[in-house]
């Protein structure tokens, strides 16, 4: 098999039938395998050995490949109480891990709820394989590129659910992310609902005691993996929490800082004032003149990777980072990522807040006026239209799609295409956006936990992006907050007391007390860094110009190269202007990236396009 392959693991797992032999034979030498209780072929892949644990009682066998709380023999107690592999939907285990399963001939895979690792399915030979990377079961199944999934890739403003993160690759699906994969021992795949978002009724108190187990739970798992461990220490709350965590009872931690962008960031400034309070420190604070300015390698090509980097600006900087802590010996770094996502989910709550409590609720949406310069017909618009569910909410935006002129800073009521994307782009778009609609559902009892596990998801595949980066350097690059149990226990609490306009993460907070110190729990600020984008947009237009020169997505037909040029060598800022260039020059440069080989030993992927 030729498959497209950058620095990391993957995994394959295949059903307990022998026609599944064909299948191994297809994927030819991998340097690592685990089998059924049967003696065929289950698992094959890519992994480091620590990585993957495995406990087999009788026919029945589970495994955990990532950062996972259960040794082995504690594998091996769950397998010997596992009738069906049903029975663990339920399993609680901390970490962030893909749990696989082999229960008399029928297995299970499954990700994370937050979509930081994920199941992916086709078909080989009639039989269905699951992985753990979409581009490696393209390769597989010799699926090429389908350029109407490309087209979501570049969608601005309110982006679908379950679009953003469909595989690019024909024929290639995804489970979805509160789903499992279950396949039959007749190799036969179907997907079944293995977790439900919970109902956010919990009071503050009560759901921050469940934040402050999980989290512990969750950096733990990570401190107790036999992994040396770094962690970012960027003087915001969610990495300054975890970064306590790590050290209770006087542990010592590596932490890496880099400094302020702007003179308006204060996040060094609340580094330096947490790393006061940590014991047996060991700082890496790297100087803004040595983290490489964004866009700056957009030109050079980088191995191939299963899906567009979301925010390819960013890359030179986590590339920096990485090999900084990679130098310090660093095996597992701990990140504050996806803390924003899970900790507040969004100011939609207000709107349930108005039905449910009409006086509290109109003195938040009071407030929110007031600090996030919401607009009258704007609060308006968002109350009627959550009057709907999520289906015809995307059946009523797909079908009013348009190419954004960038102008309308107030146009989040509209599904948005760049003003590069052609007419047949805007068509492909709306003809899948329609197509999704049919067959979607609402996530969530409301639109509140439905932003919630949007944003969640957008968060985590941004994450998932860096872990290349990370693994270049051997490094697992780890994101404690989008653990299942820290979802979980995050959405469960009430919305309006989960966010609001006056104080800034009250809940994290309120689980931290004792913990992190209050002065630290005091910040109620966040770096804004537009400044050094556009700083970046504006030294290095040369280079996005040269990404316009031979457009891939221009021979696609999904954008209008001349457009695209004009507008990044025009500076008319306007507020989507830079994440408008940011995902169409991620969907460039991975294209570009595709056509160059992966090394020999690991072997490449033809970039073959379907219409």
């Amino acid at each position: 098999m030729n498959h497209t392959s950058h620095a990391g693991e993957w995994l394959v797992a295949l059903p307990d039938t022998p026609n599944a032999a064909a299948v191994l034979a297809a994927l030819g030498p991998t340097p690592r395998r685990a089998d059924h209780p049967s003696g065929r072929p289950w698992l094959v892949g890519r992994w480091d050995p620590v990585d993957l644990r495995v406990g087999s009682a009788g026919p029945t066998s589970v495994a955990a490949l990532g950062i996972c709380s259960a040794t082995p023999e504690r594998l091996a107690e769950i397998a010997a109480r596992t009738r069906d592999v049903a029975a663990l939907d339920d399993l609680a285990l901390p970490g962030s891990f893909h749990l696989l399963a082999t229960v008399d001939g029928t297995t299970r895979a499954q990700g994370t709820v937050s979509g930081l690792r994920r199941v992916f399915h086709g078909v080989v030979g009639g039989v269905s394989v699951a992985a753990t990377r979409a581009d490696v079961l393209a390769a597989l199944t010799g699926a090429r590129i389908d350029r109407g999934r490309v087209t979501l890739r570049f969608l601005l403003s309110e982006i679908p659910l379950h679009v953003m993160n469909t595989p690019l690759w024909a024929g290639i699906e995804a489970v979805e992310e509160d789903s499992c994969l279950v396949v039959s021992p007749d190799g036969r795949a179907r997907t079944r609902r293995r977790w439900e978002p919970p109902v956010d009724d919990q009071p503050l108190p009560v759901a921050a005691a469940a934040l402050r187990e999980a989290l512990s739970d969750a950096v733990r798992a990570r401190r107790d993996s036999g992994l040396t461990l770094t962690a970012d220490l960027s003087g915001g709350l969610d990495s300054t929490t975890l970064c306590f965590l790590a050290s209770r009872d006087g542990r010592p931690l590596t932490t890496i800082t880099r400094s302020a962008g702007d003179v308006g960031d204060d996040d060094e400034w609340w580094a330096d004032l947490a790393a006061e309070h940590l014991p047996n420190l060991r700082r890496i604070v790297v100087p803004r003149a040595e983290i490489p300015s964004h866009y700056s390698d957009v030109l050079e090509p980088s191995p191939p990777t299963e899906e567009p980097f979301p925010g390819v600006e960013d890359r030179p900087m986590y590339r920096a980072l990485a090999a900084r802590v990679g130098a310090a010996g660093s095996q597992v770094h701990m990140t504050g990522d996806g803390g924003d996502e899970t900790l507040t989910g969004g100011a939609a709550g207000v709107f349930e807040l108005l039905r449910s409590r009409p006086l509290t609720g109109l003195r938040y949406l009071r407030a929110y006026r007031a600090f996030e310069h919401w607009r009258w017909r704007d609060v308006v618009s968002n109350a009627l239209e959550r009057r709907d569910r999520y289906p015809g909410w995307l059946a009523r935006r797909a079908r009013s799609i348009i190419a954004s002129p960038l102008e309308d800073e107030g146009a989040t009521n509209l599904v948005q295409m760049p003003p590069w994307a052609t007419p047949e782009a805007v068509e492909l778009a709306r003809e899948l956006l329609l197509a999704e609609a049919e067959r979607t559902r609402h996530h969530g009892h409301n639109w509140t936990a439905h932003h919630t596990i949007w944003g969640i998801r957008m968060g985590a595949s941004v994450a998932r992006a860096t872990v290349p980066l990370y693994a270049a350097e051997g490094i697992r690059v780890t994101t404690p907050y989008l653990d299942d149990a820290v979802v979980r226990a995050c959405m469960s609490a009430r919305a309006h007391e989960r966010r609001t306009p006056w104080t800034y993460k009250p809940l994290l907070a309120e689980a931290m007390r004792g913990i992190v110190p209050e002065r630290c729990l005091a910040r109620a600020t966040k770096a804004e860094g537009s400044n050094v984008e556009y700083d970046g947009l504006r030294s290095n237009v040369d280079r996005l110009v040269a990404l316009c020169e031979d457009s891939r997505l221009g021979r696609l037909g999904l954008v209008d190269p001349a457009v695209l040029r004009e507008i990044c060598t025009s500076f008319r800022i306007r507020l989507f202007t830079p994440y408008a260039i940011s995902m169409t020059l991620s969907c460039e440069r991975w294209l570009r990236d595709l056509e160059h080989p992966a090394p020999a030993e690991s072997g490449s992927t033809t970039m073959e396009v379907r219409s």
